[in-house]
C-alpha cells in the first residue's frame, strides 16, 4: 500500500512538473501564430496542397501525398494549381515576411515568381517575373504570362507556352490574352505590337504545333471567350470613328472549331435593327452559348463629337432626353410599362464664360442619393444593356434597357430574365422589382411577377436547364414554366415552414433558402428550419430528404462540384450537418435515397473539398483547444491527417471551451460560448470580459489565434487571466438597446451562478454594432465595471438620418429592414430611438467608457462618436476616445492595430485588474506632446 502511494505521489508531482512547464503566453509570442488555408486536391485525390500562414514570419505552401506521405515545404508560396492529368502543380512565389513589409511601406508591388515541380519525381523549375499561369485542361502544357516592362505595361506582355511532356517551351511576344479550350488541343491569344501594326487574334494547334492567323488589323481585339466545350471562340475587335468619342466594336465569332470553321463577323454600325446612337461596349463580357448559335453582349450609348460651331453633349441641357431603347424591345413591350414622352424643357442660356459652379443638386425625388449617384457614377457613365446576337439568323435583340436595365442570362438555353426597379424608387423600405422572362430567340419578353422582393435569397432565378423560373413570395416557392407559361405554387401542400421566421429584421421575412436543382430539373432543394427537401417544379410531388427536425440538426447540401449548375441524383449527395443546440458539425451522405451520418462531431468541421475524379476529400477539424488539422479520406470509410497548425500551442498554458444556456428576460431558452482562462484553477475567481454582436453561440469551437493586430480577440484575454463570454442576442422590433439589455444581462447572471467570476471584475466590449449595444447596456446596469466600444452607433435619431457613405445610401434604410429593426421613421418611432439611444441614457452610465473610431468610418459616421464624447464630458463621467486617423470602419493600418489592441488590454487591466494606469487613461494625451512624439519617431 505504501509503495501504491509513494507511486501516485511521483505521478502527481510528474503531472505537476509538466503543467509548471508550459510558460504564459505574452504579446512577443503572437507573432508566431499559423493560419491554415487554402486547402485543395489534385483532380484523382492523391494529392493535397495548403498554406501555413505565419503572423510575423515566413509562410510556406506544402504538397502531400496522401498515399506515400511525402511531403514537400515551399517557402513563400502560395496559389497551388495542380494539372488536372495528376502530374505537376505549379504555385507563386513571393517574397519573405520581411521584404514584403518593407515593400509595403515603400507602396511597391510585389513581383511574383512562379514554380512548377513534377509530382512524379519532384523536380522544381522557378520563372521569375510571372504575371498569371494556367494548366490546359489536359495537364499536358502550362502557360506562363510573364510581367511586362513599365514603358509597355498597356500593350502585351511575353507568353510562355511550355510543353510539360517533352520539356519544350514556346515564346510569343506582345499577348495581351489567351485561353485553352477545355479540349486542350488549341491555344487562343491574341498578339497588339507596341506600334499596332499587326495585332491579331491567332490559335495555336496543341497537336499538330501548327499556327492560324484567324484575324488580324490595325485594330485593337479583346475579350478571348470559349464556348463551354471549346469548339468555338468569340472576340471583339475595337472600332474607332472620329464622328464619336468612345470606340466601338465589331464581334467576331470562329467556329466549329472542328468541323470546317469560319469566321463570322458582327458589325452594329451595318447590322439591321440596332439601335442608333448606340454601340456595342468594348469593355463588357462576351459570351459564346454552348450550342455556339448566339453570343451575348452588352452596348450602350455612343457619344457624338461636336460639330464645329456645337457645345459638346455635357454643356447641353439634356434634361427630359429620352433613353434610346432599341426597337425590338418597343415591339414587344405590350404586357410591360408603357413608353412615357417627356417634354424636352427649354434649354439653359449659357452664362457666357463663367465656370460651372462646384454644387451638387439633392432633390426630394431622386431614385438614389446624390453620395450613392457618387460611388456608382463610374458604372452609370459606362451603363449598358445585355443583347443578344443569333448567329444563323443573323438577328439581334438588346434584351435589356433603361426602363429595364438588369439582366440575368445563361449561355445553356434560350431564356433569360430582365428586373426594373424603376416604380418602386426610391426605396426607403425593401427593395421590390418586377419581373420579365425573355426568349433570346426572338427579343419576346413576359411579365411574369411584379413586385417581387429583392432580398437575399429571394431573387428570382433560372433553373439550369432554363425550364423553369423560381423565386419566393408571401411565404411560399413559385415556379414558372418557360414553355406553357403557367405558374405553380410549389409549397402550399407541404407541411413545413419555408419562411425564415428566426429572422427579427423589420422586413419581408427571408426564405431558409434552396440547395440547387436535380439534373434535368426534375427536382429544385428547398430548405426549411432543419431539413432538405426535392420539390418537383411542376408542384405534383415532392421528397423530404433529410429527418433533422427530430434532432434540431441542420442540413445542408453541401455543391461540391463548381462545374456544374445541377446535382446529379445518379452519384451521392452531401449534406453539411449542424446541430442548432449542441453545435456538433459533420457530414451526412445521400444515396440511391438513403441518407447516412458519415460524420458528426463535438467539433467544428470544415466544409470538405472533393476531388474531381475521386472519392477523396479533404476537410478540417478544429476547436478552440485545438488548431485547425487538415484531413484526407476516401469515402469517409477511414482517415488520415496530413497537416496540424500551431504545434508550439503544447508549450504554453490554453484555455478551454464550452457552451452555457440561460433564458432571457422574455422566456427565451438561449445560448452562449464562454471560453476559460489559460490555467483555470477551480475555486478561484477571475476577471471576465463579455464581447457581443447577435448570435456568437456558434463560435464555441472556433479556434482563434492572438494577435497583436486583433482587438477583441477573446485569446489575448484568455492568456492574459480572463474568462470571456459570448452570448446570443436576439431582437424586439422597436427596441434593439433593450433587447441586448434583456438577453446580455441574465447571461451574465447565468454565468455567475458558477461561482467562477468576481461580479466586481467584468467588462463588456464590441465593435460596430456589438459597439451599440455595448454604449447602451452600461446605460441600463452597473454589472459592468469598464467598457470598450469601436465604431458604436449613440444617438440613434441623428444616425439614422446619417449616410453610409462606403455605398453612399442613407442609414434609414438600414434602421428600418436591417440591423436597426424599427419598423418606421423616427419621427413616427420618436421615444423609441430615444429610449434605444446611449447618450439619451448617459447619464446612468457608471463604468468608465473606451471608445474607437477612424476619422475616415463610412459605416459609423465618427460623429456619432464625437457626440457621446461631448456627452460623456459634460457629463464629467470616465470616458477616452481614440480617434485614427484616415482608417475606416476597421483599422487597416498595421501601427494601429497593434495601438488599438495594446489600449484595449490597458483599459480593462486597469479597471479590472487594478494594474497602474497608463497615462493616457489617466490624463490624455496633448496634441502637441503627439507632434513630438511622431518628430522623434521620424
Amino acid at each position: 500500500m505504501q509503495r501504491f502511494y509513494s507511486l501516485m505521489l511521483c505521478i502527481g508531482i510528474s503531472l505537476a512538473a509538466t503543467a509548471q512547464q508550459k510558460k504564459d503566453l505574452s504579446p512577443d509570442d503572437y507573432g508566431k501564430w499559423q493560419t491554415l488555408s487554402a486547402p485543395a486536391l489534385s483532380a484523382n485525390g492523391d494529392w493535397a496542397a495548403y498554406e501555413m500562414k505565419v503572423q510575423e514570419d515566413n509562410d510556406t505552401l506544402y504538397i502531400v501525398n496522401r498515399l506515400s506521405g511525402q511531403r514537400y515545404a515551399l517557402e513563400f508560396g502560395t496559389r497551388p494549381e495542380f494539372s488536372e492529368d495528376n502530374k505537376w502543380v505549379a504555385w507563386n512565389i513571393g517574397v519573405s515576411y520581411k521584404e514584403a513589409e518593407k515593400m509595403q511601406e515603400q507602396r511597391q508591388p510585389l513581383r511574383f515568381k512562379m514554380g512548377l515541380m513534377n509530382l512524379q519525381t519532384g523536380r522544381k523549375t522557378v520563372v521569375d517575373d510571372v504575371r498569371a499561369f494556367d494548366f490546359s485542361k489536359n495537364g499536358k502544357f502550362l502557360a506562363i504570362s510573364l510581367i511586362p516592362p513599365k514603358e509597355n505595361k498597356d500593350k502585351g506582355a511575353v507568353l510562355l507556352l511550355r510543353n510539360l511532356t517533352d520539356s519544350s517551351t514556346r515564346t510569343i511576344g506582345n499577348v495581351t490574352a489567351h485561353a485553352f479550350n477545355k479540349k486542350s488541343d488549341h491555344l487562343a491569344y491574341i498578339v497588339e505590337s507596341a506600334n499596332q501594326a499587326g495585332n491579331s487574334v491567332e490559335l495555336f494547334n496543341l497537336d499538330t504545333y501548327t499556327l492560324k492567323v484567324i484575324a488580324s488589323d490595325t485594330l485593337s481585339f479583346s475579350k478571348l471567350s470559349w464556348s463551354k466545350e471549346g469548339d468555338g471562340l468569340a472576340f471583339y475587335k475595337t472600332v474607332k470613328d472620329e464622328d464619336f468619342e468612345e470606340e466601338n466594336a465589331q464581334v467576331y465569332v470562329y467556329a466549329p472549331l472542328h468541323k470546317n470553321p469560319r469566321l463570322t463577323i458582327f458589325d452594329p454600325v451595318k447590322q439591321p435593327g440596332f439601335p442608333e446612337g448606340m454601340r456595342i461596349h468594348p469593355g463588357s463580357s462576351l459570351h459564346l452559348t454552348d450550342n455556339l448559335s448566339s453570343v451575348y453582349f452588352s452596348i450602350n450609348e455612343w457619344t457624338a463629337k461636336p460639330k464645329k460651331g456645337e457645345k459638346k453633349a455635357a454643356d447641353k441641357d439634356t434634361t427630359g432626353a429620352a433613353p434610346k431603347d432599341s426597337a425590338a424591345i418597343a415591339a414587344v413591350d405590350k404586357d410591360s410599362t408603357k413608353a412615357v414622352a417627356k417634354k424636352e424643357g427649354p434649354a439653359a442660356k449659357p452664362a457666357g464664360k463663367d465656370k460651372p459652379a462646384a454644387v451638387d443638386i439633392w432633390h426630394w425625388k431622386d431614385a438614389d442619393i446624390q453620395p450613392r449617384q457618387k460611388i456608382t457614377y463610374a458604372k452609370d457613365k459606362e451603363q449598358s444593356y445585355q443583347s443578344v446576337w443569333n448567329i444563323a439568323a443573323n438577328t439581334f435583340y438588346q434584351l435589356a434597357s433603361d426602363s429595364v436595365p438588369t439582366a440575368d442570362f445563361d449561355n445553356r438555353h434560350p431564356y433569360g430574365l430582365i428586373f426594373t426597379d424603376k416604380k418602386y424608387k426610391p426605396a426607403f423600405k425593401e427593395d421590390f422589382a418586377d419581373v420579365y422572362l425573355v426568349n433570346t430567340q426572338n427579343g419576346e419578353r413576359k411579365l411574369i411577377g411584379e413586385k417581387i422582393a429583392m432580398q437575399y435569397g429571394m431573387v428570382p432565378s433560372l433553373s439550369p436547364d432554363g425550364k423553369f423560373a423560381l423565386w419566393y413570395r408571401d411565404k411560399q416557392w413559385y415556379a414558372y414554366n418557360t414553355a406553357s407559361g403557367q405558374t405553380v405554387n410549389l409549397t402550399a401542400k407541404i407541411p413545413t415552414v419555408f419562411e425564415n421566421f428566426r429572422d427579427d429584421h423589420p422586413a419581408v421575412k427571408p426564405p431558409f433558402g434552396t440547395g440547387g436543382w436535380i439534373k434535368g430539373d426534375k427536382e429544385v432543394l428547398l430548405y426549411d428550419e432543419y431539413d432538405v427537401y426535392a420539390v418537383k417544379p411542376d408542384g405534383k410531388g415532392f421528397r423530404k430528404l433529410t429527418n433533422g427536425t427530430a434532432d434540431e440538426i441542420q442540413h445542408r447540401v453541401l455543391r461540391l462540384d463548381q462545374e456544374e449548375p445541377f446535382l446529379d441524383d445518379s452519384k451521392p449527395v452531401f449534406f453539411y450537418l449542424y446541430g442548432d443546440k449542441s453545435k456538433f458539425t459533420g457530414y451526412a451522405k445521400m444515396e440511391k435515397g438513403k441518407l447516412s451520418r458519415v460524420l458528426y462531431e463535438d467539433l467544428q468541421l470544415s466544409r470538405p473539398v472533393k476531388a474531381r475524379d475521386a472519392d477523396v476529400f479533404l476537410f478540417s477539424r478544429m476547436d478552440y483547444d485545438r488548431s485547425p488539422e487538415l484531413f484526407t479520406t476516401k469515402a469517409f470509410e477511414g482517415e488520415q491527417q496530413i497537416a496540424s497548425s500551431n504545434p508550439q500551442q503544447k508549450d504554453y498554458k490554453w484555455g478551454k471551451s464550452e457552451l452555457v444556456s440561460f433564458t432571457n428576460r422574455k422566456g427565451k431558452k438561449m445560448q452562449g460560448a464562454l471560453f476559460y482562462p489559460a490555467d483555470y484553477q477551480p475555486g478561484k475567481k477571475y476577471p471576465m470580459v463579455v464581447y457581443i454582436y447577435e448570435t456568437l453561440s456558434n463560435t464555441v469551437h472556433g479556434y482563434m489565434p492572438p494577435s497583436r493586430r486583433s482587438a477583441y480577440n477573446t485569446t489575448n484575454f484568455t492568456t492574459n487571466g480572463y474568462f470571456i463570454f459570448r452570448p446570443d442576442i436576439v431582437y424586439d422590433i422597436n427596441d434593439p438597446g433593450m433587447s441586448a439589455v434583456n438577453c446580455v444581462v441574465p447571461a451574465v447572471e447565468e454565468v455567475l451562478k458558477t461561482g467562477m467570476i468576481d461580479k466586481d471584475k467584468i467588462g463588456l466590449m464590441g465593435h460596430s454594432w456589438g459597439a451599440y449595444q455595448t454604449s447602451f447596456i452600461i446605460t441600463q446596469t452597473d454589472l459592468f465595471k469598464a467598457a470598450c466600444a469601436g465604431a458604436p452607433l449613440t444617438n440613434l435619431i441623428s444616425m439614422s438620418l446619417a449616410i453610409y457613405w462606403n455605398s453612399g445610401v442613407p442609414d434609414q434604410k438600414i434602421f428600418e429592414t436591417s440591423q436597426g429593426r424599427f419598423d418606421g421613421p423616427w419621427y413616427d418611432r420618436m421615444q423609441e430611438h430615444m429610449r434605444n439611444s446611449p447618450i439619451y441614457q448617459a447619464a446612468n452610465i457608471k463604468a468608465p467608457l473606451l471608445v474607437a473610431f477612424g476619422d475616415k468610418d463610412g459605416a459609423v459616421d465618427w460623429h456619432q462618436g464625437i457626440e457621446m464624447y461631448g456627452t460623456m464630458r459634460r457629463m464629467e463621467k470616465p470616458h477616452v476616445m481614440l480617434v485614427y486617423a484616415d482608417e475606416n470602419h476597421g483599422l487597416a493600418k498595421k501601427e494601429n492595430q497593434i495601438d488599438y489592441q495594446q489600449r484595449q488590454r490597458e483599459w480593462f487591466d486597469h479597471y479590472l485588474l487594478g494594474k497602474e494606469a497608463p497615462k493616457w487613461i489617466t490624463e490624455g494625451v496633448t496634441y502637441l506632446d503627439k507632434m513630438k512624439t511622431q518628430e522623434k519617431a521620424k
